[in-house]
């Protein structure tokens, strides 16, 4: 992966706060996407052109066009783990990061 970039941490604190994850892992959920610093944008991609590779896709990967999962495989492949942040918030899917932030990337024995 690519050294992360100041481009990335600016796009990271502009991310929108998703309605769909619970107010009490809000900032939990953010904490971890900082302190992780792109290995969890990187993780879910994998797993979602996996997923997708063995007829089970994500919902929310299902849901994108083709132009939009074109984006998020060039960027995937390039290692550009701002890129995947961005493609994913504008498309209305940041709380999928939180999501798999909190459930794969939390410090065990977290509350």
């Amino acid at each position: 992966m690519q050294p992360l970039s100041y481009y990335y941490y600016n796009v990271l604190e502009g991310l929108e706060k998703p309605c769909d994850v619970p107010s009490s892992r809000l900032q939990e959920g953010y904490d971890i996407l900082y302190r992780h610093g792109g290995r969890i944008e990187m993780d879910l991609m994998r797993k979602a052109e996996d997923s997708n590779a063995q007829g089970a896709p994500y919902h929310w990967y299902e849901a994108l066009d083709e132009e939009q999962r074109a984006k998020l495989h060039k960027a995937l492949n390039d290692e550009n783990p701002a890129k995947i942040l961005k493609l994913i918030q504008r498309n209305g899917y940041a709380g999928v990061l939180y999501h798999h932030a909190w459930h794969y990337f939390r410090e065990p024995g977290a509350a």
